[in-house]
């Protein structure tokens, strides 16, 4: 027994099979464009981002106006930055060293958030600082800068 083929059948199931073909790719593409542009869209904010902190570091600016022993001997240290920036900035940690001995004193900072022409008290106690003569004052913010003094005790 010998089966018959329609023609018609043939070609309206090269048509299906076409059109399946097509929206399996535009369905691909449609993805492959939405995970592009997300991504796009994080990689340009981390650029904004760090492209604004590299900024407004370069605007920072401070100084220290008084490096001084509150007493005779020195127990405690008073240390006053001044911004003089643009922008705010944030005192992390001050460092008292003497670098011949290898003394160092890390003072972290909680509240040494400065704005722009103002400045920040910092009291630091240690009964060594009057066995020192000369000691290096670090103070290092919360974007990196760093501005360094000496003093005698």
């Amino acid at each position: 027994m010998k089966l018959k083929q329609s023609k018609h059948r043939r070609g309206l199931a090269t048509i299906i099979t076409s059109a399946i073909m097509m929206s399996a790719v535009c369905m691909m593409g449609s993805a492959g464009v939405v995970w592009s542009q997300s991504s796009l869209a994080t990689q340009q904010a981390d650029m904004t981002n760090t492209a604004s902190n590299y900024m407004n570091k370069l605007k920072e600016s401070m100084v220290f106006e008084y490096v001084y022993c509150t007493s005779d001997p020195c127990n405690q240290m008073n240390v006053v930055i001044t911004n003089i920036g643009d922008v705010g900035l944030d005192i992390d940690e001050i460092t008292v060293s003497e670098k011949m001995s290898g003394f160092n004193k890390i003072q972290l900072v909680n509240n040494g958030q400065i704005m722009p022409n103002d400045s920040l008290k910092i009291a630091i106690d240690d009964a060594s600082f009057s066995s020192y003569g000369v000691l290096d004052v670090m103070a290092k913010t919360s974007r990196g800068s760093i501005i360094q003094t000496q003093t005698s005790t």
